[in-house]
This record gives structure tokens, C-alpha cells and sequence, in this order.
């Protein structure tokens, strides 16, 4: 399924462009990433290029972190049972697992709870809360959870034990009655960075618990740990989050913590110079896996193993249970996909709830995540267990998930959450109700652009600029991730070669890049579909990652292409109807009238961005207020389609397409386009508005339409260049002499005086002898001229040409043949149209016309 993309630029300050140029000695391309990653100074470059670990936050500006370090003091004196109860995902895993660290680093072991995902759900739970308070625990610290826990709060505080939370979640209106609560969300915490994860709020913790020149030395013990977390949890990668990942890869490859070096080496991480997609893709998903299938202690268990055996066995049970976890993801992803594709309600919705019984709830994340990517629609998957719901919802930047969702609060048995991504549980009674409400506040805030995914760039650059000091630079900006991607940038107007699918199911693409002489190497995941569509003639434009591919010890330069368009193409695989652009295709002007236009003929000629215009006009297209579109050029024509084309498949307009002339009857459509138009065959009252999208062949075509159309309401449209898409089909179907020589040749070598084949044949076997891409016009002219000149005769039948070859018994002059002038006059006449039409637009005079 290829997804339109709408494709983004900032345009950025010249002057700053070249402050930061100069003063870090740095390439342009490197500098524009910078500055659109709010990277504006020589400081903030400083802080961004070389995060130190002297640059984190003093702890104590959180809010109520110096009460939370002398209860903790308190607790430790009075010797009091203290538990860390966390959530279930790598984040509460990897929170839990510091916490643990530092307090038997301080010789004062404590106890941790993780609630059963399925069982017991996120957050604190009552009979938790019980069997922690059985075992005489008077102060539980939560971590990752416990923001939206106010009745569990409550129970606590019953039972006599205080609550210390620390989340990093959005805050609902009613905050629990905690002892103390540490979340830089909250409205009157002045905290200088709001985006740390859970794990990352533990490590504050331990650094306000902490002497300073001690934490100096054993931050080094918990960072390892706190950047898988971060990265794993998808929080933004600038400011402390930065810092904690830059330094913490350096810790990962060379970690003394025996359950990471076991899943690096059951990852095949060992050996590698690790980044964040190895944290995200490799490491992640299987300390992950214990609280999505398994049970979440064997994560804690391996994080702070001291015993080398058991954390290979740990890393083995959490591998086979990541491997349990992808088979049952997507066998839940397919029943999902089925559910949305069969019910038709779901086309119009703009957020997908989709719920059935027994989905496992550890992986509906997951699914939700690729159900976004699919669809690119906020997306809400739940499992019905008896009559409740549990589920979790996903996002896209424009719509804010937790604050849609409390609007809905009253539905919910439990709900919390940030912008991107919820967790929620709800009677069966309630869903589709929740169904309903989600969507109509959706339909509040999301417009339809809202629902085509975006892709930013940081720079358009030539092939031949990306070498080895580029991506040195670039690789200086990572970590990448949420807030500090991948730098991303576009070539243009270049041919693919070598194309094809790779993969054991053919879902990604391997091809190279042709500039003059200049070839580059080119990865697409995922982009496998692209193969399908691409033909050696097109011209592409691509956002790519420019990166080093290392392999066999060998290390060059390629592209990891991120997404594809189509600029220049005859392929008839990306719009159906194109193909039959050169069948349809007519010179003929027999019709058309040759004097001057009705005297004074006035009409709107628009210069500039055609999109736009004809955008606006989409918009008004209604029943009553009726639009045709003429369309002369096969380049143009694709231009237009591709420009109609989420138009149409939004289903707000109703579009017909045709050649030559409109079908009959406006009644279920507002909107007509015409493709090589026979002016004089169309009826002009009809319509409100009409659209020439590009330039005529041949005046008379001009002439006759402009007699008999309503220039009141026709508009022109020209854009520098467009003459260039008229000579290319006249080129195309005009046979050069050489071109007729490598027809006949392959003709008359078919050692047979009959001949029998489709176009389709001929195409394929001319092309694979003589390297030449002929089409169906061409093909009809050359037949012609043969004909004329006696090399041969033939018929078309059922779309099967039969042809006679004739010996010839004299050498034929081409440029005496009749239907060889005819062509040659339609080239001139053609090119005196376009330089007067030239001249007419950039302001000189055409004989009748005015503007």
C-alpha cells in the first residue's frame, strides 16, 4: 500500500545559515539541520554537539523533590520497608531497575512490584497496594505510573502508607493525594525540561539522593540502563534526554551489566557500533516482551543479575518470548485489518476504534502503532475480556490523544496517557458510544490534510555533494530520534536503475541513482511496492538519509531512501488511464475552424502555481456548479491526475476522466477532465467553470475553442516551460529517420513476409533488440509511411496488426512521401503556434485575442 506523503521545507535565515557555518567550520546542509532543530547559536550548538553530563538539571528544581529526598532519608533511618512499584513496559522495567541498583548500592535493599498487565492492569491497584502493605511496607515510590491513580492513592493512605510518584504522564484535572509528587508536567513544576521518560525521572531521583561528586563517578552505573529507556519510551532526543543517550550508547558497548551485554550478544549487537534504532529495534522490543506476553520481573531480574549463566538464560527466555510476541501481533494486526477493511463506517471515521474479543492486551500497542502507519489515523485497538475493554491508543501529531480522550473520561474505567499514545479500560457497553464521541471530536479539530502523513527535509542537494566529510558531520548530530530525526534530504529529476524488489518478501527496494556519469547506491525498506510502478524512462524525486553501508569490511556511501515521487513519466502503472494517452492520441484539425477568433475574444490567463488553482476550484466543484478540465500533454496530464488523485479518493468530488471528449451525462459528477481534447466534439454551456491546463498543439485547436466556449469563465493556465511537454509527445509519435530504420529492421528480420503480432509484442521485442520505446501513435505513423512507400501492408483487427512486407524495387526517399510532409508541416505548424502563443502570454499580441 503506497501512502501519499506530502513533503515539507523550512525556509530558513541566510544569515543565520552562515553564523553557523562560520563559526563551527561546518558544510550548509549540516547547518540548515541545526537551525531546524531550534539549534540557533554558537552556544546551543556547544551543548548540542558535546552533551555532557555536567550539564543535566539540578534535581532539586522539580517540584517537591526535596521533600521527597527527606522522606526517602526518613524512611532509610527509621528503617522502614520501602517498595518501587512500576509499570510493566521497558521504561518501568528499566525504572525499577535503577531504583534497585542505587539502593543496594546504599547497602539498603528494597522491594519492587510490577502489576500483571492483564490481570491487574496499569497504574496502582488496590489488591497490590494490600499485599504490598501485608508485607509491612510504609512508603511505596512509584515510577513510570501513578499520576492518574487517585482512588489507589486514596487506599494507601488508608492503609497508612505514604505515596511518593514520580511520572513523567500528562496530568489529569484531579491529582492523587500522594505524599509527594515528582512530574515535570505538572502546571506550577518550573522544571527546565518537561520531556524526560520514567526511567529518566528515577535517575533524578538518584541524583538528588546522592552526594554530587559521588554521582560524578556512578551515574556511569545507571545510564546504560536509563538510555535504553528513554529511547525505548519514544520521548524527544534534546536537552537532559540527549545528554542521557549520547553518553549512555558509550556505556552500552562497553557495559559491565551482565543482562545487557547477554542481550546485546542474543541481539547480534555485540560487535556493532551501536545507535538508536539498534536500542529501538534490538534491545527494546525484547526486555519488552516480558510484559507483553510473559511476566515482567524476568526484565528486572536481568537488568541487575550479578550472575553471568543466569543472564544468558534470561536473555534466551526473553528472546522466545519476543519471538511468541510477533506471531501474535500479527495475527491481531490481520484480524484487525479485516475488521476495518470490511466495515465501511470505518473509511469515514477519522479515528479507528477497533476492539474484539481475547486480543492479547501486552501487543494491542504495537498494533495500534502499525495500524497508524497504515492508515495514518489515530487508532484505539481493544480486548474484550468478559464485559470490559482494555486498550491503547496511538496518535499523530495533529491530534492530541490525551486531551480528546478526557473528554471522554466519563466512559472510562481507567484512562492515562500523553499527546501520541493512551492506555484506557472501558465497559463493552461503551465502546461503540466512545466510537462515536472520539470521531465527533475529531471531526472538530482534523481537517482531511490533517489525514495525509508529512515528511520534513532539511536540504535539496545534488547526488554528486553527499560524500565522507557530510556524513561525518551529520553523524555528529546523532542520537536520532523523536525531536532530532534522521536529517532527511531531496534530489531531483533523476533516473533509477537496476531496480528491484529485495527481501523474502519483496517489501523493500535496492536500486541505483543515475546522475550523468555519477552512480550511488540506494536502500528503500518497505518501498518494495515502488518497483511496481517505476519504468526506466522516469524521472524521480527522493528524500533520503545519506549514510555509510558497511559490508564485508567494504565501506561506501548510499541512500536510505525514504520515500519516492514520480515526477516525469509515461508509465501507465501510476495513473491506469495513461496508458492509452498515445491510442487516443489525435493530430487531426479537420474539424477545428482556421479563421481568427470571434473579434476581442478575452480570456484570464493565470502564470504561476497551477495547484493552487485548481485546488481552490476542486473546492467550489459541486452539482450545480460544474467544472471540466482540458488537458493537452501526457506530462501535464500526469501532473494534473496526481494532483487529483486524494482528491478524488477522498470522496468529497466525483471525478470523470476521458479522452478526447466527456462522457455523456453531469449527473454524478461535478467534475470533468478531458485528456487530448477534440475542442469542437465538446459542449461548453454545460459547465461553470472551465480549466485549460496547458497549451493547445495547433492554433486552430485554439481558435475553435475559444469560439465556442464562454471565455467568461475560462481560465488559462501556463507555467514557465510547459511548450517542453507538447514537443515531447510530438517527438514521441513523429518517427525520426532513424527511428523508422530500427522499426523496419525489426520488421523485415522477422525472415517471414507475414506478420502477425500485438503492440505489446512489438514494444517489448524492439525494445530488447535496439534499446528503443516506441508507442502505439508511433508506431501507426511508421506503419504509414511504409505503406505509402511500398515496404509493406497491414490491417489492425481486435488490436492485432497484420502485416505483408513487400520487397522493394527501388530505393525510397522518405522526405518525398506525402504523409512524411504531412508530418513534417504538423511539426511547423506546431512550433509557429507555440511562438506566437509565447510571445502572447509574456505580453505581445495574438491576432483576436486580448487579456
Amino acid at each position: 500500500m503506497m501512502q501519499k506523503r506530502y513533503w515539507t521545507y523550512n525556509r530558513l535565515d541566510d544569515t543565520k545559515i552562515a553564523e553557523l557555518m562560520n563559526c563551527l567550520g561546518i558544510t550548509r546542509p549540516v547547518a540548515k539541520v541545526l537551525l531546524n532543530r531550534k539549534v540557533e547559536s554558537y552556544e546551543d550548538a556547544k551543548k548540542f554537539l558535546y552533551p555532557d553530563i555536567e550539564q543535566l538539571y539540578d534535581p532539586f528544581l522539580l517540584k517537591d523533590m526535596d521533600k521527597v529526598v527527606d522522606r526517602v532519608k526518613k524512611a532509610i533511618e527509621n528503617k522502614e520497608k520501602i517498595c518501587i512499584y512500576g509499570d510493566y513496559d521497558v521504561d518501568g522495567v528499566a525504572s525499577i531497575s535503577i531504583m534497585l541498583k542505587y539502593f543496594n548500592s546504599i547497602d539498603y535493599p528494597v522491594d519492587f512490584y510490577i502489576p500483571d498487565r492483564v490481570e491487574e492492569g496499569y497504574g496502582l491497584n488496590n489488591g497490590a497496594i494490600e499485599e504490598i502493605a501485608n508485607n509491612g511496607t510504609k512508603l511505596i515510590i512509584t515510577v513510570d505510573c501513578g499520576i492518574s491513580s487517585v482512588a489507589g492513592v486514596d487506599f494507601a493512605n488508608n492503609l497508612g502508607i505514604d505515596i511518593i510518584i514520580t511520572d513523567h504522564h500528562e496530568c489529569q484535572n484531579n491529582l492523587p493525594d500522594a505524599y509527594a509528587i515528582i512530574n515535570p508536567m505538572q502546571g506550577d513544576c518550573t522544571y527546565p525540561f518537561d520531556g524526560l521518560c520514567g526511567c529518566g525521572l528515577a535517575l533524578k531521583l538518584i541524583q538528588a539522593l546522592t552526594p554530587e561528586e559521588v554521582f560524578k563517578k556512578s551515574i556511569y552505573e545507571y545510564l546504560d540502563i536509563t538510555a535504553i529507556a528513554t529511547v525505548a519510551d519514544v520521548v524527544p532526543l534534546m536537552d537532559e534526554n540527549r545528554i542521557i543517550v549520547k553518553n549512555g550508547l558509550d556505556c552500552i558497548t562497553q557495559s559491565k551489566n551482565l543482562g545487557i551485554r547477554a542481550l546485546l550478544h542474543i541481539s547480534g549487537l555485540s560487535d556493532r557500533e551501536l545507535n538508536t534504532g539498534h536500542i529501538a529495534f534490538g534491545i527494546a522490543p525484547r526486555i519488552n516482551a516480558a510484559g507483553r506476553i510473559g511476566v515482567a520481573h524476568t526484565g528486572v531480574e536481568l537488568l541487575t543479575t550479578a550472575d553471568a549463566d543466569e543472564a544468558v538464560k534470561l536473555s534466551e527466555s526473553l528472546n522466545e518470548e519476543n519471538k511468541y510476541r510477533q506471531q501474535i501481533e500479527k495475527d491481531i494486526f490481520n484480524e484487525a485489518i479485516d475488521i476495518i477493511e470490511n466495515d465501511p463506517k470505518y473509511a469515514d471515521e477519522k479515528v479507528l476504534v477497533v476492539y474484539n474479543k481475547n486480543w492479547h492486551t501486552g501487543v494491542i500497542g504495537i498494533v495500534a502503532s502499525r495500524i497508524v502507519e497504515r492508515y495514518y489515523k489515530p487508532t484505539i485497538i481493544l480486548g474484550i475480556e468478559d464485559d470490559t475493554a482494555k486498550g491503547s491508543a496511538r496518535s499523530i501529531s495533529e491530534f492530541n490523544l490525551f486531551e480528546s480522550m478526557d473528554r471522554c473520561g466519563d466512559l472510562f474505567l481507567k484512562f492515562g496517557g500523553h499527546h501520541q499514545a493512551a492506555g484506557l479500560s472501558i465497559g463493552v457497553d461503551n465502546l461503540e458510544i466512545f466510537r462515536e464521541q472520539i470521531n465527533i471530536i475529531a471531526e472538530e479539530i482534523l481537517t482531511e490534510e490533517d489525514l495525509i502523513p508529512k515528511i520534513a527535509y532539511d536540504d535539496i542537494l545534488q547526488i554528486e555533494s553527499v560524500d565522507g566529510r557530510l556524513i561525518n558531520e551529520l553523524e555528529r548530530l546523532e542520537p536520532f530520534g523523536m525531536a532530532n530525526p534522521s536529517p532527511k534530504f531531496v534530489t531531483r529529476s533523476l533516473f533509477p536503475v537496476n531496480m528491484r524488489e529485495v527481501g523474502s518478501d519483496g517489501k523493500h527496494l535496492k536500486f541505483k541513482l543515475q546522475s550523468g556519469n555519477y552512480h550511488i547506491d540506494c536502500i528503500g525498506f518497505g518501498l518494495g511496492g515502488f518497483q511496481k510502478l517505476i519504468d526506466g524512462d522516469d524521472k524521480v524525486d527522493l528524500i533520503f538519509v545519506p549514510e555509510y553501508n558497511i559490508y564485508n569490511g567494504n565501506r561506501n556511501i548510499q541512500f536510505n531512501i525514504k520515500d519516492i515521487k514520480i515526477t516525469e513519466s509515461l508509465n501507465h502503472r501510476v495513473h491506469p488511464i495513461l496508458k492509452d494517452y498515445y491510442k487516443n492520441f489525435s493530430m487531426s484539425t479537420d474539424c477545428c475552424e482556421k479563421n481568427n477568433a470571434t473579434a476581442n475574444s478575452v480570456f484570464k490567463i493565470f502564470k504561476g502555481c497551477k495547484s493552487k488553482l485548481v485546488k481552490s476550484k476542486i473546492e467550489t466543484a459541486s452539482a450545480g456548479n460544474s467544472l471540466l478540465i482540458l488537458v493537452n500533454t501526457l506530462k501535464q496530464a500526469y501532473k494534473l491526475l496526481s494532483l487529483l488523485e486524494y482528491r478524488e479518493n477522498s470522496g468529497k468530488v466525483k471525478i470523470s476522466i476521458n479522452y478526447n471528449e466527456p462522457e455523456s451525462g453531469m449527473e454524478e459528477r461535478e467534475i470533468d477532465v478531458v485528456i487530448n481534447p477534440i475542442v469542437d466534439k465538446i459542449d461548453y454551456k454545460r459547465y461553470n467553470s472551465i480549466i485549460l491546463y496547458d497549451m493547445f498543439y495547433f492554433a486552430e485547436q485554439l481558435i475553435t475553442f475559444v469560439n465556442k466556449s464562454n471565455n467568461e469563465v475560462t481560465i488559462f493556465l501556463y507555467n514557465n516551460g510547459d511548450e517542453k511537454s507538447n514537443i515531447f509527445v510530438l517527438e514521441n509519435i513523429i518517427p525520426s529517420r532513424d527511428q523508422l530504420i530500427v522499426i523496419y529492421k525489426y520488421l523485415k528480420g522477422n525472415n517471414s513476409h507475414e506478420v502477425t503480432f500485438t503492440f505489446k509484442e512489438l514494444y517489448k521485442g524492439i525494445e530488447q533488440k535496439y534499446g528503443l520505446k516506441i508507442n502505439e501513435k508511433m508506431l501507426d505513423n511508421s506503419l504509414a509511411v511504409f505503406s505509402e512507400g511500398n515496404l509493406l501492408t497491414y490491417k489492425l483487427k481486435n488490436n492485432i496488426y497484420n502485416v505483408s512486407m513487400i520487397e522493394p524495387i527501388c530505393r525510397v526517399d522518405l522526405n518525398k512521401l506525402k504523409f512524411v510532409q504531412y508530418l513534417e508541416r504538423k511539426k511547423q505548424r506546431h512550433n509557429d503556434f507555440k511562438n506566437t502563443w509565447l510571445q502572447f502570454v509574456t505580453g505581445g499580441k495574438f491576432d483576436g485575442f486580448e487579456k
